[in-house]
């Protein structure tokens, strides 16, 4: 009955306020208007204030209210003795560091069982993209009919880069991954970090003020996203952390080639794909606006979207951090200029809306310090800095060689004859 008599007198008291400032307005009369617009916007004030309370007098069911997401179980590692090189070994296994152990200081220490370990961690999670040429630019209008040639590259400002093979991460770097670094002290290792943006460091903290990435709570990752890209990290951050597990970030060209598996066709024509899977847009096979979970997704989903060398997700489900910096002559809208020097980020992400921005051609840029909910990254590592033969094995081979040389040398004289 009350709520009913406040209509009333809310309708008469909204009838009255009109009237003033019509008749207010009228009659020139500032008096009637300004009584007239107090009345009105008592009216709105109290019509707010009633709805409001509407709302807090629903009843909420259980099973709609809000649970704040926990936080992951934080794994836990016993300290190792230093001087057990066995220990030290086993451990940078289980922190994924394998390609640390692979490169010439540390692998001519291994026995070959430990070296083979690594090895075989190497090429289970990284691809292998072989040498050879890739172009960059503006050009994925040129690539519409799959082929490339060097008239279309010109015309389009492109530009042709020669890269050497390299490993690629198959995967980008996973909560999980990551918390390896968090846990073993890698905000706090400076030698780690580039020396320009120590006095940053201190500020790169999870919500609960723990170092880690911003979306991060008391140090940790929540549950259930061990295997969703880690996001929330700067350029330095993830640079912070390829230099720990001994590999880089990519170069934009190691990136591009990685994704559009160029093969040369002629001395002046080359097939370069436009997207992983080939040289048409299949959303199905990529985590994109209107074609994913709406959210960021574990990193082995969606495999019909793997390259020819077996990486997944190069486009969709979050963008990723290369060691270039963005180049504005890039940008489909032309030559960009730049407030700050932005760092290069490739690939789109779960909640990228435009198809053009979803090609392994398309460059967009980001300030190194942004810590973004959908940038995350993938790691590099050149074949040339890796030891892929054990040293024990390696110093046999001469021998082996030379014997095998002397055993054809008849067989090659018979044949030049």
């Amino acid at each position: 009955m009350k709520r009913f008599t406040d209509y009333k007198v809310f309708a008469v008291v909204l009838v009255l306020s009109v009237l003033n400032v019509w008749f207010g307005w009228l009659l020139e009369n500032i008096w009637f208007v300004t009584g007239g617009l107090i009345g009105l916007c008592y009216v709105l004030a109290r019509v707010i204030h009633q709805r409001r309370e509407a709302q807090n007098s629903i009843p909420v069911a259980p099973s709609a209210a809000v649970t704040p997401r926990p936080v992951a179980a934080k794994p836990h590692r016993e300290p190792v003795d230093p001087n057990d090189t066995k220990a030290l070994v086993e451990q940078m296994m289980a922190q994924g560091r394998y390609a640390l152990l692979l490169r010439p200081q540390i692998a001519a220490n291994l026995t070959e069982a430990q070296f083979n370990q690594a090895a075989e961690a190497l090429q289970e999670a990284m691809g292998l993209v072989p040498d050879g040429e890739v172009v960059l630019g503006q050009i994925d209008r040129a690539l519409d009919d799959g082929k490339l040639e060097d008239e279309e590259i010109t015309s389009a400002h492109g530009r042709t880069i020669n890269v050497q093979r390299f490993f690629l991460d198959r995967y980008p770097v996973t909560n999980r991954q990551y918390y390896e670094f968090v846990a073993s002290g890698g905000y706090e290792q400076m030698s780690l970090w580039r020396e320009s943006i120590w006095p940053a460091v201190l500020d790169m903290v999870d919500r609960t003020g723990h170092p880690g990435p911003r979306y991060w709570q008391q140090g940790c990752y929540l549950s259930g996203e061990e295997n969703h890209p880690v996001v929330g990290v700067s350029w330095y951050e993830a640079d912070a952390y390829t230099r720990w597990v001994g590999k880089r970030l990519p170069s934009d060209a190691e990136w591009v080639k990685a994704g559009t598996w160029p093969v040369p066709l002629s001395a002046t024509a080359r097939i370069q794909r436009k997207y992983p899977w080939g040289d048409d847009m299949d959303r199905a096979r990529a985590n994109l606006w209107g074609s994913g979970p709406e959210g960021i997704c574990d990193v082995n989903q969606f495999a019909e979207g793997v390259s020819v060398g077996g990486v997944y997700q190069l486009i969709g489900n979050v963008w990723e951090w290369t060691s270039g910096s963005f180049r504005g002559v890039d940008h489909p809208s032309g030559d960009l200029t730049l407030p700050v020097p932005m760092k290069s980020i490739r690939g789109g992400a779960f909640d990228t809306y435009f198809d053009n921005q979803a090609t392994c051609q398309f460059q967009s840029g980001e300030n190194p310090l942004g810590r973004k909910h959908n940038i995350g990254f993938r790691c590099a590592v050149g074949v040339c800095d890796l030891v892929l033969t054990h040293p024990a094995t390696a110093q046999k081979e001469p021998a082996t060689e030379g014997r095998a040389a002397e055993e054809e040398a008849p067989v090659t004289e018979e044949v030049h004859v």
